[in-house]
């Protein structure tokens, strides 16, 4: 008992008036938006399931430069027409000691130029429950939609609101996280387990 309060309580911390119950109350709206955008660049690279021992240097750098195409910032140099983006290595490594708690061990570049993929497919995730896991782990769980490429829509909206705006939406798959929240020097998610399954 003294167990689950001590999870309802860092969970009271980390969202007020948003605790979790034990059974998995709903998620406040800014908190789902928010676990939403940091699963959007998993789906959209299409990354597979992982943790922490099995994830790699590839992996970690696919995932980066994905990040980097759908949030390109615009301190980010634009070549070749602005086309193509410049990523600095040392901005792979803040992206993914954010998100996953480590670097590339050795990069092979000092830069990586990187299409920004105009006329791809629009893939992103939406969370559908978040529940305390182990220790001081949460567990996510959502969806992974698809439109086709060119078509503009609202990633937060949801499936009656796109369909009364006539968005061609489709259903990819779902997915489940492992997760840590960290507060300092500023709160953020750093994923410790991945895993998808493509709709049937």
């Amino acid at each position: 008992m003294k167990r689950v309060f001590a999870v309802l309580l860092l969970c009271a911390t980390l969202f007020p008036g948003q605790a979790l119950s034990q059974a998995g109350s709903p998620i406040s709206p800014e908190t789902r938006k928010e676990l939403s955008d940091f699963f959007s660049p998993f789906a959209a690279a299409n990354m597979q399931g992982f943790d922490q021992k099995t994830l790699t240097d590839k992996e970690l750098l696919h995932f980066a430069v994905w990040h980097c195409i759908m949030r390109a910032d615009p301190s980010l140099k634009r070549v070749n027409g602005g086309n193509d983006i410049v990523i600095p290595s040392a901005v792979i490594d803040t992206i993914t000691q954010t998100v996953f708690g480590r670097t590339i061990q050795k990069h092979r570049k000092a830069q990586y130029v990187e299409s920004l993929a105009s006329g791809e497919a629009f893939v992103f995730a939406q969370v559908d429950s978040l529940r305390p896991g182990e220790g001081d782990t949460f567990l996510a769980a959502g969806t992974i939609y698809y439109t086709g490429a060119g078509e503009t829509i609202d990633p937060h909206a949801n499936r009656a609101q796109w369909k009364r705006a006539g968005a061609d939406v489709h259903v990819w798959g779902t997915f489940s996280g492992v997760l840590k929240r960290t507060e300092a020097p500023r709160p953020h998610w750093t994923v410790l387990q991945y895993a998808v399954k493509e709709a049937s």
